[in-house]
């Protein structure tokens, strides 16, 4: 999949922004309260429910005041720079104040950059504003601020995003038939030597 994002946004034509003309760096907090539903940063799946990714952390409930907003179709830089460190949110909640909430404006075409950020070219860019030893790296984001995208028109980000977006449900449902099959052979393997 990062193989083919990257062919498909290489080979495109668009202009060329830097991210601070694409993004604008929000931390709007949860102080009146209004969402408590926690967001934790998932690689696969983006932003998520901090519920559904099987790891209890506990939180003061009156601690949530101080964490930021994300609202739905937000980036958020997380701490996990090698696997690109920027997660999609589809969704609105509110996250760690230790997290940067990027708002794209209108050039960016609604989670067109969300399968961009998990690319391995993108990620290997990274290593030009990173800091710190092993997993613990962390994005300087006012100097990836400063780095260099090719954008192409929206028309042009809706074709990528739609070939994108048909490849990885294809993906998703080769993997369930992959899972099918191998319940079936389970299943039959354990009828036959009854």
């Amino acid at each position: 999949m990062s193989a083919i994002v990257d062919k498909l946004c290489s080979s495109t034509n668009g202009k060329t922004y830097s991210f601070c003309q694409l993004f604008e760096v929000v931390n709007e907090k949860n102080k009146k309260l209004a969402y408590k539903n926690v967001l934790s940063a998932s690689q696969e799946l983006g932003m998520i429910e901090r519920s559904n990714i099987n790891i209890d952390i506990k939180f003061e409930q009156e601690s949530i005041s101080g964490y930021k907003i994300v609202r739905k179709g937000d980036y958020v830089v997380h701490l996990r720079s090698f696997q690109g460190g920027f997660a999609f949110s589809d969704t609105t909640g509110i996250c760690s104040p230790a997290y940067t909430i990027l708002r794209p404006n209108d050039l960016v075409v609604y989670s067109y950059l969300s399968h961009f950020f998990t690319s391995k070219p993108f990620i290997k860019s990274l290593k030009l504003v990173t800091y710190g030893i092993r997993d613990g790296r962390s994005i300087n984001v006012d100097e990836w601020l400063d780095m260099p995208i090719l954008l192409p028109s929206a028309q042009e980000q809706m074709r990528i995003l739609t070939i994108v977006n048909a490849i990885d449900a294809k993906l998703h449902n080769e993997a369930k038939v992959q899972f099918c099959l191998s319940s079936q052979k389970s299943y039959l393997l354990n009828t036959m030597f009854i």
